[in-house]
């Protein structure tokens, strides 16, 4: 069951939508959600080029960004604490320097659950594309993590769970429930394969794991060798439900670069629910 979580707060549209999101679950399961802003340091002081003698107006530059960011930063956690206060949600507030990604890192080792909205960047660079933080704790974090789109409304009714036999999957499926989140509403087991009688195998064995613990599932064998991401996507769609759960489709060649490959990118991108994410 979720006991915390901790969830990144930056200036774009998914943030804000993924504090909502994680305010809603935490007051759903009585969990604690820790909010944490980070000063990207690295990023912002990185080498550029400058005239010679354009030393002392580099490092004039990057103090006042940086005292500029601290502002900034501490408005947006004094907003989330007023946020959390008015929902009666018990919190923290972290901010930090460094790498965004490993400052979330080391944060999460307390947490069970990391909450960041899609396009997160800490840089205050708007778009609707997968930020750098999201991808590396993607690749590199052990903990299970809830990516949110700009367009995300809450916490909805069921999950499509995105199931091809491979142990990251299982894995995937098996935290998704030992959370407490499958009893939100109903689940539907989704295997894509070109072989249709392995994407019944695929379905009904995902399945059973629910089945197993008394819950309904419903499965759903897709039979597809291209286009998978656009398979699951139309699923997703068709069905209304909350929340899409993948690990790696290890039984795709395309999948074999875990959160590299392109049809994980694409689902991520394009999925307007929230995406449960766990290897």
């Amino acid at each position: 069951m979720i006991k915390s979580i901790v969830v990144a707060i930056d200036s774009t549209e998914s943030s804000a939508r993924a504090q909502d999101y994680a305010l809603a679950l935490a007051k759903r399961y009585h969990a604690e959600v820790t909010g944490i802003a980070v000063l990207d340091v690295p990023w912002i002081t990185a080498p550029m080029a400058t005239p010679i003698g354009g030393g002392y107006y580099k490092e004039h530059r990057d103090a006042t960004v940086m005292a500029e960011h601290r502002e900034t930063l501490d408005a947006r956690i004094n907003a989330f604490r007023k946020l959390c206060e008015s929902e009666g949600v018990p919190m923290r507030a972290v901010e930090s320097e460094g790498v965004p990604a490993q400052q979330i890192d080391q944060e999460s080792d307390r947490h069970d659950l990391i909450i960041i909205g899609r396009d997160t960047n800490f840089h205050g660079v708007k778009g609707h594309d997968i930020g750098d933080t999201v991808e590396q704790l993607l690749k590199d974090n052990p903990r299970p993590v809830l990516v949110v789109p700009p367009t995300a409304l809450g916490p909805g009714n069921g999950a499509v769970i995105a199931f091809d036999g491979s142990n990251q999957a299982s894995r995937a499926m098996q935290m998704f429930h030992l959370m407490g989140l499958a009893n939100s509403g109903p689940i539907h087991i989704v295997s894509v394969d070109e072989d249709g009688a392995a994407a019944e195998a695929k379905a009904a064995c995902g399945a059973s794991f629910f089945e197993s613990h008394g819950e309904k599932v419903t499965p759903h064998a897709l039979q597809a060798s291209t286009e998978i991401a656009a398979t699951i996507l139309n699923t997703v769609e068709n069905l209304d439900v909350g929340m899409l759960v993948m690990g790696a489709f290890g039984s795709h060649s395309l999948m074999h670069q875990l959160f590299v490959g392109s049809v994980t990118k694409q689902l991520i991108r394009a999925c307007p629910i929230p995406v449960f994410v766990h290897h």
